[in-house]
């Protein structure tokens, strides 16, 4: 009960210690963080095996195809969330939400062995940027956070601005779907659109932040508190449950643009709408930048805005090697494009793609 009554009222100004004595916020966060970059490896393999599930489709090996996409959607909606509610629980969101970049360098790293899709230079000067974004968002966001109580929990989630934001969310979110409704399978922008808003359902993690928390600020009080403390106040219920469906929801979306479009150009999307969803939801809903001076929260803003631009670049290296005139052989054994006579041979994704579905049966 001692241990309880410290959760819920903390001494202002003091550090929550672990059992040892020592101060465990730097450890929570630690953990935290690592926890995240786990889930992020996880999410790029999951999102790779989704796009080759869609490659090996049309070949006679169906039953490969099946059984990656069993695995993507495992590693999507199961694996990762797991991973991802775990480091919630022990870290400010706003501090994680930019690691969720580094899922599109594990992919522009790995696509090459395992999709046959090259990245360009613009993709690598990307993932510098996505690298330095990070950093510098980890180094400026907050280090620390008061523990999660449901007062606390109340106070954050039903105030005007947090309100205000899930309200401006809906409205876009119902334009994105009614956007992708009207445009054709296929067509780039309702890729981009569909990408944006699976990311963008993605990143709202204030629900599932909060009983992340409040799981793990209520456990230590013993299996009675956390019985007392969720079953005293629906709330926490249903902000589990948002969690939940929030999560789901973005697993399909982001299932059925991985099988439309490139693994490079959908994952750069999706990630890009998850991080500005996630530092945005952070800041409105959470707070959690209310705490730091305005010169960490300028150069917190700014560590966004890098990862956000080193996203683009990413994406933006895809589009242009997409959109370029296809690349056709001559009968002399040289190629052509349309606009020169001759060119080397070609390096797209496409071509880099054919010996490995050739290895797998494929045309």
């Amino acid at each position: 009960q001692g241990e309880s009554l410290a959760l819920s009222s903390p001494v202002p100004g003091s550090a929550v210690r672990c059992a040892c004595g020592a101060p465990c916020s730097a450890r929570m966060i630690l953990l935290g963080v690592a926890l995240e970059v786990l889930a992020t490896v996880a999410g790029t393999i999951g999102k790779q095996l989704l796009r080759y599930s869609k490659l090996v489709e049309g070949t006679r090996h169906r039953a490969v195809s099946h059984l990656a996409l069993s695995a993507g959607m495992v590693l999507n909606v199961l694996v990762g969330p797991v991973l991802e509610v775990a480091a919630y629980g022990q870290a400010p969101q706003t501090l994680l939400a930019p690691l969720c970049g580094l899922d599109v360098l594990w992919n522009i790293l790995l696509v090459p062995y395992t999709l046959g899709e090259i990245p360009s230079g613009m993709q690598i000067a990307g993932c510098f940027l996505l690298v330095a974004g990070t950093a510098l968002t980890a180094a400026c966001g907050p280090h620390s956070e008061p523990p999660y109580t449901l007062d606390v929990m109340r106070e954050r989630l039903l105030t005007d601005s947090a309100l205000t934001y899930i309200s401006i969310e809906v409205v876009l979110f119902i334009a994105g779907f009614l956007y992708i409704q009207r445009r054709p399978f296929g067509n780039r922008r309702r890729g981009l659109v569909l990408g944006c808003v699976a990311g963008g359902i993605g990143g709202n993690l204030f629900c599932m932040k909060a009983a992340a928390s409040l799981i793990s600020g209520s456990w230590s009080g013993g299996l009675p508190y956390v019985l007392h403390v969720w079953t005293e106040d629906p709330l926490p219920l249903l902000v589990t449950a948002c969690a939940g469906l929030i999560g789901i929801v973005s697993a399909v979306l982001l299932a059925r643009a991985m099988r439309e479009f490139e693994a490079t150009v959908m994952v750069a999307t999706y990630e890009g709408a998850f991080v500005i969803s996630g530092c945005a939801s952070g800041i409105a809903v959470l707070g959690e930048l209310d705490r730091l001076s305005p010169e960490r929260r300028a150069l917190y803003a700014l560590g966004v805005f890098i990862v956000v631009g080193g996203v683009i670049a990413v994406q933006h290296g895809t589009l242009e090697r997409a959109l370029s005139p296809p690349v056709t052989p001559l009968p002399d054994g040289k190629y052509t494009n349309g606009h020169s006579s001759t060119l080397t041979p070609p390096t797209s994704s496409l071509v880099a793609s054919v010996p490995l579905l050739k290895a797998v049966g494929g045309p």
